[in-house]
């Protein structure tokens, strides 16, 4: 039998907390067989993260064995673990905007001859590394100016340039257009026939079908099952993830009311380095629809969120809601109007992490008269109110006055949906809902927001994720450079054709909105 290129032996890790002491990994086992693809899954909070930050030295366990291709290893550091050959590319890159595309690979291991850097040498070597795997890349090209497509491959060189055998993948397509998931998946099965090993965490169930070899599943800091591939099946994975079963049907459609909730005319928006990033955007949202908007990162998408919500002020166009001039009102008589907005980086936009649970469920209620007066704040009702939507939303956490940043992925996003609920009168502008979030979280959110539009408030829904948008749409508009490319309905498309239109192709004849 051959040696294992991971042998992970009853590995444990607790986080100490001020409420409670976290189990994060629970004595777990794990063996993943040189040259497969071996994808973790479980819900946030699971623990696999936690396990893969230990391979990768990052976060050394508090008991257990590591062993890298039958040798024992102790990790205290990335550098350890690059040195053995692993490579781990994270959800949020760990790049250099300023940075080119080659300059960024080869950080911290540039080719240098008589103390000077090989520029020549460096870029046919960054050039031939990317067209052998087929994640070609422009060694010139300034990553601030790549789309998040192309980063991604920036990381994925990086770790192969520094001789990565095993790489690690933490949710590698939360960010891409179908299109590229099949390139990025042709990329991993070259690797895998020339001999290297892959890990990928992902909570796409699709993505497992289409690529593992064998997946392991966490389910509470604890191996909850191992399945070959012939095993696998979504709802049994569903279940072994969650403890329950799921559905993934389609989510009835609410009636849609002839009102218009909000009305875009012509949005113009040019970018500070003379870029037409909006490029005369209209449609118009009705009461009680949810309007899907699908494209690839960086087509205006969230630009134009940015407008809707009064983060940016547009160079042409208007935004109404309810009926009134939003244009350039602040963002908080744009809220009190009615528009409720759960932003795509909920860590960055979203919250305070460092505040409490309560505290950031309160955000922008806190001046009502109901919570505050004479700004003072009234700590009953803002403890009634956190507990309340505690209870409503399922939001676990060890306490409400505990960190934000201390609750999972999947919590920390249902907080904020809950508290963007309360603002969501009119309309809801929510961008990226489930994303890094497990299919148990994702299908609760999209429980609400479909509530929501029964209750005839009208929702903005950006993603990249396509099965979200067809489950959820009345009607979809696709982004391509600052222009709706097309419009038509989930009944009436498919995945392909919608990536079509993310990439450019030829538009569906746009269906008549009823």
């Amino acid at each position: 039998m051959s040696v294992p290129a991971i042998d992970l032996r009853q590995i444990t890790k607790r986080f100490p907390g001020a409420y409670r002491t976290v189990m994060a990994n629970d004595h777990i086992d794990l063996t993943v067989a040189a040259g497969e693809i071996h994808v973790i899954i479980g819900e946030n909070g699971a623990g696999k993260s936690t396990l893969m930050n230990s391979l990768f030295g990052l976060v050394p366990p508090d008991a257990g064995e590591i062993h890298i291709f039958g040798q024992p290893v102790h990790l205290t550091h990335p550098q350890q673990a690059i040195a053995l050959g692993i490579g781990m590319i994270h959800q949020h890159f760990m790049l250099v905007p300023s940075f080119t595309v080659a300059e960024n690979i080869v950080l911290g291991y540039e080719p240098q001859r008589a103390q000077l850097l090989q520029r020549a040498a460096m870029r046919r070597t960054i050039r031939a590394l990317g067209e052998t795997i087929g994640l070609p890349v422009d060694p010139d090209l300034l990553v601030r100016d790549a789309p998040v497509g192309v980063q991604q491959r920036v990381e994925i060189l990086k770790a192969l340039y520094r001789g990565a055998r095993i790489l690690i993948l933490d949710e590698p397509t939360a960010v891409l257009a179908p299109q590229e998931v099949d390139l990025l998946f042709a990329a991993l099965r070259r690797l895998v026939a020339r001999g290297c090993t892959i890990v990928m965490i992902t909570h796409k169930l699709p993505e497992v079908l289409a690529i593992a070899d064998r997946v392991t599943v966490l389910r509470d800091g604890a191996v909850a099952g191992r399945l070959e591939r012939a095993e696998l099946d979504p709802g049994r994975l569903a279940q072994l993830m969650t403890g329950r079963t799921l559905t993934w049907d389609r989510f009835a459609p609410a009636a849609v009311q002839p009102r218009p909730v909000l009305a875009v005319r012509d949005l113009r928006y040019v970018s500070e380095r003379g870029v037409a990033v909006l490029n005369g955007v209209s449609f118009e949202l009705a009461a009680g629809e949810i309007l899907g908007v699908a494209g690839v990162a960086q087509n205006g998408q969230e630009e134009l969120a940015e407008i809707i919500t009064g983060q940016l002020h547009p160079h042409a166009g208007t935004v109404r809601l309810a009926g009134e001039d939003i244009t350039r009102r602040p963002v908080r008589a744009i809220r009190e109007l009615g528009l409720g907005h759960i932003p795509d980086d909920r860590y960055a936009e979203g919250c305070a992490p460092p505040a409490s649970l309560a505290r950031n469920l309160l955000m922008g209620l806190q001046h009502r008269p109901a919570f505050s007066r004479r700004g003072l704040l009234n700590a009953a009702a803002v403890r009634a109110h956190a507990d309340q939507l505690m209870a409503t939303y399922g939001i676990r956490a060890a306490h409400r006055d505990a960190p934000l940043a201390s609750l999972s992925g999947g919590n920390a996003q249902k907080a904020i949906v809950a508290r963007e609920l309360e603002f969501a009168t009119q309309c809801l502008v929510a961008e990226q809902p489930s994303r890094g979030v497990d299919i148990g979280a994702a299908e609760f959110i999209y429980e609400q927001l479909h509530a929501l539009s029964r209750r005839g408030v009208g929702i903005l829904l950006f993603s990249t994720d396509l099965t979200e948008v067809l489950r959820l749409s009345h009607r979809i508009l696709v982004m391509y450079q600052g222009r709706v490319a097309g419009e038509t309905r989930p009944e009436a498309t498919t995945l392909a054709a919608l990536g079509l239109l993310m990439a450019g192709g030829q538009p569906a004849r746009a269906e008549p909105h009823a």
